[in-house]
């Protein structure tokens, strides 16, 4: 058979309309008994005459009065006033449906259920032009129709398709017609063997071409198909679910004895096309049995409203202390909104973010303002959600419907949190092939995901770097959001918003904030509704007493001993990095446990730059020494401290980089396991720390001055941005001009110098 031309734009969509009706009442041919029942026997591959044994309508001729669509009715609107009809409108009623001798439903004992009337009408999405129909139907044709799982799909292999198969082959001249094969994929198969699914489709595809049949095939598009079948598609469509038009054609056939139909009032009541794919037959059928048409699209709008997940009120403008990243979810908003308007492709939106820093910084938070600013709902889910409901196949299943649902939902927001979880493929672990299956179920989704226009796909963890990398790597989360705790602007920003503006100007919330710096945000506000409750307990409005005792209990206040001497010691990583030429930190500042640093260390090291990180490490402890005569334990406390980054920094000048005497063995040794290392080696990394203080002790006692007067100005404002650093690098720049520079160090991701008290 030759091939046929493409459609003609100018005359498919008059084409696609009447074959779409014709389809929808060729059910009403059929005298339909809602209890069918449908048995599915055992044997993977028999043959498709064989493959189900189906209690389908009893096929018996119809009644002889005529449908609306035959003799058509006038409609009563026709006899009516422009008020009259819109006083029946307001009350509900559709003078273009009804007739002067029918005022309710349309619809008869024996005829097709609404749902299967909308699940032929978008089966007819098939068919776009008369084209599409000869092509349906010529041999080693396969034409793959790609639905949402669910149980439109049960309808539509069982009792629709044989059908509306059926009425399109009586459309075609008798030459024309041909054997058509439907294979609908079976939803039976366990979905952690999606091998098995895809054998079996092969199969079933490839007797019917044997045959000389052409192939209708119908997926969920949750299985991956092969790359030999999906050679073969001659055409790929996708299910539209339900849409406002089918929902007029179906209300044409089942409320109106007319043929008639308000059309553009229905269409103002309907709820949003996105919000009508989420139905299902059940909530269909359930509108359906309203007696109006206007009933009818009241009631699909009140179902939409409780089945789609709920736009969150919270708004990015609400989160405070975003820096840079608010300007990277703004853009995306921005990009939702052009994307809506139809001035820029799907493709060209960054969809997707990863947001990671400590706990308690407010990832999920952040996720759910995006929803709330950009108008969208949001479905979350987890490692721990997916694995609650059991064995590597459940979970996957879990976290198959996480996804289905979004993309159901779509525009919407997907947030997946505790990325952390799924750790890396190659790591060794007691359980590393389940983790492995389980992360390979997660790539699996998200290459799927990124090809739905409107999902947003955010992630969340405490660990960058545990995560498998496959996962995050660019294109499937293309940006990597840093949230780091609040600045000291603000914590002061979320006390006020938690507190109310009318609390928070009768209190200090500086001298509060100031206390609070290192703190996450969830801190923050658990200190507010602390303060509050002692303030409601009382008796009286919020006062400064109310917010110290509520600051107690988080964290305790710090002696001005303790205070100063961790200014002390975050100067001195400061003024050895200004001395070293390295880049102005971006942030110092003094915390609830001691003080930190913010900085950019480099991509790559030489020995060179090697030497100056370990003295920028051990920089804080020498301007102890300097100024106190002794250090404190603050460099040494917990596996992130100073001494600890050092210690594994002067190993890997042995054992990881060969920049030692120690030879190019590589190990992966860290300080938490120095004491395995061989003792020549300890001994060499020894010396590394010892010089490096040493040197670092000289550039400060060279630079008193300079170590005292920054710390003075920490202790002042306890949280120093870059700029405000740069505001002594003039008495800096005469003192690095008269040492040696070193090597300069370039780019890399923030990290923090730490020191406790």
């Amino acid at each position: 058979m030759t091939s046929r031309p493409e459609c003609n734009t100018s005359t498919e969509s008059e084409f696609a309309l009447k074959l779409a009706r014709s389809t929808a009442r060729s059910l009403f041919d059929t005298k339909w008994n809602v209890n069918v029942e449908v048995c599915h026997v055992p044997g993977e591959f028999d043959d498709e005459d064989d493959d189900y044994i189906e209690t389908l309508p009893e096929d018996v001729t119809k009644p002889a009065s005529k449908r609306s669509w035959e003799v058509p009715e006038t409609p009563l609107a026709v006899s009516m006033t422009e008020a009259e009809i819109a006083a029946a409108v307001k009350a509900c009623q559709d003078p273009w449906a009804q007739s002067s001798h029918a005022r309710g439903r349309a619809c008869r004992d024996g005829d097709p259920p609404p749902s299967l009337i909308a699940t032929a009408l978008a089966a007819a999405e098939i068919v776009q032009c008369e084209p599409h129909l000869h092509s349906l139907f010529e041999p080693g044709h396969v034409t793959n129709m790609v639905c949402p799982a669910g149980p439109f799909l049960w309808g539509l292999d069982q009792m629709i398709l044989p059908i509306v198969i059926g009425h399109w082959e009586g459309q075609l001249p008798s030459q024309d017609t041909a054997d058509l094969h439907r294979i609908v994929e079976d939803e039976t198969v366990p979905r952690r063997n999606p091998r098995q699914k895809r054998g079996m489709l092969d199969t079933r595809v490839e007797r019917s071409l044997a045959q000389g049949a052409s192939v209708l095939l119908v997926t969920t598009g949750e299985v991956q198909l092969s790359d030999a079948l999906n050679a073969l598609f001659t055409r790929k469509c996708a299910w539209p679910g339900l849409t406002p038009q089918i929902v007029v054609e179906t209300l044409r056939l089942t409320h109106s004895t007319t043929g008639q139909l308000a059309e553009a009032e229905i269409r103002r009541r309907l709820p949003d096309p996105d919000l009508l794919k989420a139905f299902g037959p059940g909530q269909v059928d359930a509108a359906f049995a309203a007696p109006t048409t206007l009933l009818v699209a009241d009631r699909l709008a009140q179902i939409a409203g409780k089945l789609t997940p709920a736009v969150p009120k919270l708004t990015l403008d609400a989160v405070r202390g975003l820096g840079s990243v608010r300007q990277s979810l703004n853009r995306m908003v921005n990009d939702l909104r052009l994307w809506r308007d139809g001035a820029l492709a799907w493709t060209d939106v960054a969809a997707s973010a990863v947001f990671h820093g400590p706990p308690g910084t407010g990832k999920t938070t952040l996720a759910k303002a995006f929803a709330g600013s950009a108008g969208l709902p949001i479905i979350t889910t987890s490692y721990s959600d997916c694995q609650k409901h059991g064995h590597q196949g459940d979970m996957l299943a879990a976290l198959d419907q996480a996804f289905a649902e979004a993309k159901q939902a779509a525009p919407a927001v997907l947030f997946i949190d505790e990325l952390d979880s799924f750790s890396q493929r190659n790591a060794p672990h007691q359980n590393a092939s389940y983790l492995r299956g389980v992360v390979n179920g997660l790539l699996e989704q998200i290459n799927r995901a990124k090809d739905v226009d409107g999902l947003f796909l955010f992630g969340a963890t405490n660990h960058l770097e545990t995560v498998d990398p496959a996962v995050i790597r660019s294109g499937r989360f293309d940006l990597k959001l840093h949230v780091p705790y609040p600045d000291k602007a603000g914590l002061e920003a979320i006390l006020i918003a938690k507190l109310g503006i009318q609390n928070a100007a009768e209190v200090d919330t500086g001298t509060i904030a100031d206390r609070l710096i290192g703190l996450s945000g969830a801190d923050v506000e658990a200190v507010a509704r602390d303060a509050l409750g002692r303030a409601r307990a009382d008796g009286v409005p919020v006062n400064d007493s109310h917010l110290e005792s509520a600051a107690d209990q988080i964290v305790p206040q710090l002696d001005e001993e303790t205070i100063w001497r961790a200014a002390i010691h975050e100067a001195g990583h400061v003024v050895v990095m200004m001395q070293l030429g390295w880049p102005v930190p971006h942030r110092v500042c003094l915390t609830a446990n001691g003080g930190q640093v913010e900085h950019t260390p480099p991509r790559s090291l030489t020995l060179g730059t090697a030497r100056e990180q370990l003295c920028i490490l051990l920089a804080g402890r020498a301007a102890e020494i300097c100024v106190f005569g002794a250090p404190s334990s603050g460099a040494g406390l917990g596996e992130q401290s100073d001494l600890a980054k050092a210690t594994s920094l002067a190993l890997a000048i042995e054992r990881h980089w060969g920049f030692g005497e120690s030879g190019l063995l590589w190990d992966g040794i860290s300080a938490a396991e120095v004491w395995r290392a061989p003792a020549e080696v300890r001994g060499r990394a020894e010396a590394h720390l010892r010089e490096a203080q040493e040197k670092a002790l000289t550039t400060l006692r060279a630079n008193l001055k300079i170590l005292e007067s920054l710390a003075k100005q920490l202790l002042r404002a306890r949280d120093m941005s870059g700029r405000d650093i740069e505001l002594l690098e003039r008495e800096v720049t005469v003192s690095r001009e008269q040492s040696s520079p070193g090597e300069t160090a370039s780019g890399g991701e923030n990290t923090c110098l730490q020191g406790g008290v």
